[in-house]
């Protein structure tokens, strides 16, 4: 059995990003062999009754998660590690959804520290503000402070030029603050 798990999958809920039914997601992470799928829909778990109902019905261990969009225009995958992290995260994403137009959501770096218990961040992805050219001292300290050993970068490969740097930043970044790496 493989040790792979995909960690930042999105269904055909997260409009223009993802593509599949979320239990289409299950069926393939079953075919291939894989132990588990987190299914991370932006700014939402919309697909996650769907993708648990099937999951349960094959035996595959669903991680829940969302990439969290941030006030400054970034984002952060978010995975549940218990019912706890689970209330937190759908907590997260009300408050960003209530304040903001329909189809959108933003929470501030504050608000996702406040609701860090139960929850694992992934810091990576294209729009990531990790990856970009500005310093991320300030909120890279807060983030380490807050999550600890459930704070990651996360290293993304979809075959674009500029992931080469993107990847350079968030490994020195990594290494920087103490963090480790998933891919």
């Amino acid at each position: 059995m493989s040790s792979y798990v995909p960690l930042w999958c999105k269904s055909n809920f997260s409009c223009f990003e993802g593509a599949s039914h979320p239990d289409e997601l299950v069926e393939e992470a079953l075919r291939f062999g894989l132990p588990a799928l987190a299914l991370t829909d932006r700014d939402g778990v919309y697909g996650v009754v769907r993708a648990h109902v099937r999951a349960r019905e094959v035996g595959l261990k669903l991680i829940i998660g969302s990439e969290i969009t941030i006030d400054d225009g970034s984002t952060i995958v978010m995975l549940a590690q218990d019912r706890g992290g689970y209330a937190n995260l759908c907590r997260l994403i009300t408050k960003g959804r209530l304040r903001s137009e329909k189809g959108e959501s933003a929470v501030s770096w504050d608000e996702v520290c406040a609701h860090a218990p139960g929850l694992i961040a992934l810091w990576g992805g294209a729009r990531s503000l990790i990856v970009g050219e500005a310093d991320s001292h300030d909120v890279g300290g807060k983030l380490c402070g807050v999550f600890a050993d459930r704070l990651y970068g996360m290293l993304t490969r979809h075959r674009c030029e500029e992931e080469v740097i993107q990847e350079s930043r968030v490994r020195e970044r990594a290494r920087r603050f103490g963090f480790p790496l998933v891919a």
